[in-house]
């Protein structure tokens, strides 16, 4: 019985760590905005608002399973920062970004019903995702903020 029990165990801990492993980055890729038109990009609107997961620290923690995911953002920008991310399956561009209404995601009009349900699976890659150590500057409207995570704990604070 005692064999039993630290099988079954094992069993639930491999499981849970390929799930995972199959998650991260499995269906989603960084690329450049390069790939992108300039055009193209008065095409891009909304899908959908990001989930805040940590509402003491909405940008550092956004960024930190980003940058888990997909290393630095190509860019920092007022209020936030941006990703150009590729749905592997659909081929589609999508943007994921943290702006002045919090997390988002944008892509061409035409596109945006068929990646509703894809960027419900990006949310959950990114509810299974770690904390990455890391740190950007942010501008707002109220000055400066270093935004990021130390040893899995987001943060957003004033520079």
């Amino acid at each position: 019985m005692k064999y039993l029990i630290i099988l079954s165990l094992l069993f639930i801990k491999c499981h849970s760590q390929n799930k995972k492993d199959v998650l991260k980055n499995h269906d989603f890729e960084a690329v450049s905005s390069s790939q992108i038109s300039k055009e193209n990009f008065n095409e891009y609107e909304l899908i959908e608002y990001g989930k805040i997961r940590n509402e003491s620290a909405p940008i550092g923690d956004f960024l930190s399973r980003m940058w888990e995911n997909f290393g630095k953002p190509e860019r920092t920008m007022f209020e936030g920062f941006d990703y150009y991310i590729k749905d592997k399956k659909s081929k589609i561009i999508f943007i994921a970004y943290f702006g002045a209404s919090g997390p988002s995601y944008a892509t061409k009009n035409e596109n945006i019903e068929k990646m509703k349900l894809r960027i419900k699976d990006f949310e959950i890659l990114l509810d299974n995702s770690k904390n990455a150590d890391c740190e950007i500057e942010v501008e707002n409207d109220y000055g400066i903020f270093l935004c990021g995570s130390k040893n899995g704990i987001a943060y957003d604070k004033e520079k």
